[in-house]
């Protein structure tokens, strides 16, 4: 199986639907999630027949920004769980006995409310069952090294998102490629760097999928790279 999440920041302009349709093409992956689509229910739907995709769930923004796409092929099956703005959590399902849950995340971008987005992640970790993965732009770093640029990150942002990452005994799943994932695109001392999208999942997702790898990609359309998984293990299933 392979999955591409990307934070797209809004697919109104031509050549983002055709980056996108590109990794699509490129990369073929199974289910593909969107962030900041920025774009109503019925233009984002429409977008799985480019994609090749079966299926769609969407969650509409609000006036100029946020909006949520999970597209997802024939060969999965993905039932709702809970959704809200700046979430979708389903179960993935391809009929071999790998039914796990999928929690994608758009983080809160406003880092006086982001104690709301990590409250909501507490509460949504008991409100589904079986091994859980979570994807997305989580609009914070980890780590200060994850953050480059002339004035270091509020250790007190970081350390409240490792926190809640411990309270739902997840784990980064690391990645293969560039550094940062988000790229304000300024120069000189303007200019910020900082991995905010990435993979996390518990000890019972790692054990069915332990040699699930996640990669950076690149591309021209968005301050955002576009993150591509492999989820090895479950291809090699009979």
């Amino acid at each position: 199986m392979k999955m591409l999440s990307w934070n797209c920041r809004g697919m109104g302009q031509p050549h983002t639907v055709q980056e996108l349709v590109c990794l699509s093409k490129t990369h073929q992956p199974n289910v593909i999630f969107l962030s900041e689509t920025r774009k109503n229910k019925e233009y984002v739907e429409f977008l799985r027949y480019r994609l090749g995709m079966n299926n769609v769930f969407t969650v509409s923004g609000h006036g100029k920004g946020g909006g949520l796409a999970v597209f997802w092929d024939e060969a999965y099956s993905c039932e709702l769980n809970k959704y809200g703005d700046h979430f979708t959590d389903l179960y993935v399902d391809k009929g071999e006995g790998t039914k796990w849950r999928c929690a994608f995340i758009y983080g809160e971008p406003k880092a006086s409310q982001r104690y709301v987005m990590w409250d909501l992640l507490r509460r949504l970790k008991p409100l589904g069952v079986g091994a859980w993965f979570m994807v997305g732009d989580f609009n914070e770093a980890m780590w200060q090294c994850e953050h480059l640029s002339v004035t270091p990150r509020p250790a007190s942002q970081i350390a409240a998102f490792r926190e809640v990452v411990q309270d739902c005994e997840l784990h980064d799943l690391g990645f293969a490629g560039a550094p940062f994932t988000y790229d304000n695109r300024r120069r000189g001392r303007a200019n910020v760097k900082v991995r905010l999208d990435r993979a996390l999942a518990d000890d019972r997702w790692r054990d069915i999928f332990s040699d699930a790898s996640v990669v950076h990609l690149v591309s021209p359309c968005s301050d955002h790279l576009p993150l591509l998984f492999h989820l090895q293990k479950e291809e090699v299933l009979p």
